[in-house]
């Protein structure tokens, strides 16, 4: 019998997890095809066999279609009845967060410790303006963060990227001239002190290489093998 299959239309039906567990396979053509259909519309493997043929290439076209949008930034969306919010003010990020979001953001395994940084539960609201918990750790809320729907995800690090980063490095550089008055030290010695600026001179020269890239690697979630055989596929018939 002749399965059909439900096939996302937008990213907020694509979870971080779904992306993150296509996002790291390696194989051949068959087995990306088999997987790209059981992790984004759930079939199940024993049941491919009765997919139509049509189906399997819109799976492909579907997903890195979308995956090239840029969608805005969220600032607060909820999961599981919790609502988590952006954090309000770049200006105000904290060195911890920041350094954690230079730590994570470049690997898309950590993008649920990315989006726990940039998220996080919502204190006190009083119309558009927000307060959220303070920053511990990613580890508090990275595992809830996996089922944050794509589209929050791509416009939130999208955002961060494009527009947060020139405040960052504002801040990296006030930070570089006065480390004492930001940056409370636990031993007040010449070796600490010269230890952080070797950081801040550090973390802004990666932010400043950060400011080269035109596009953030969620395009092309497909392997390119993958979707040059597909290309092929359809000129063929066409």
């Amino acid at each position: 019998m002749e399965l059909k299959v439900i096939v996302p239309t937008s990213l907020s039906e694509i979870t971080l997890e779904q992306y993150q567990r296509f996002a790291r396979l390696e194989g051949d053509n068959e087995f990306l095809t088999k997987k790209s259909l059981e992790i984004f519309c759930n079939v199940p493997l024993e049941q491919l066999p009765n997919v139509r043929f049509k189906d399997v290439s819109g799976v492909f076209n579907r997903i890195n279609t979308m995956m090239r949008e840029k969608p805005s930034l969220t600032q607060r969306f909820t999961i599981k009845g919790q609502e988590f919010g952006f954090i309000p003010s770049l200006e105000d990020i904290t060195y911890g967060e920041f350094v954690d979001l230079d730590s994570y953001m470049s690997d898309s395994k950590n993008l649920h410790k990315t989006m726990a940084v940039l998220y996080r539960p919502v204190t006190q609201k009083s119309g558009k303006r927000y307060d959220i918990e303070p920053y511990e750790s990613a580890t508090k809320y990275c595992d809830l963060m996996k089922e944050a729907p794509m589209d929050v995800v791509m416009g939130a690090v999208l955002f961060f990227w494009t527009l947060g980063k020139e405040l960052l490095m504002a801040t990296l550089i006030s930070l570089e001239k006065h480390p004492k008055t930001h940056l409370p030290l636990k031993h007040n010695s010449e070796d600490a002190g010269d230890g952080i600026q070797r950081s801040i001179h550090s973390l802004k020269v990666m932010l400043g290489d950060l400011m080269t890239l035109e596009d953030y690697p969620f395009t092309n979630v497909l392997p390119s093998s993958l979707l040059k055989s597909n290309e092929q596929k359809q000129k063929a018939d066409s």
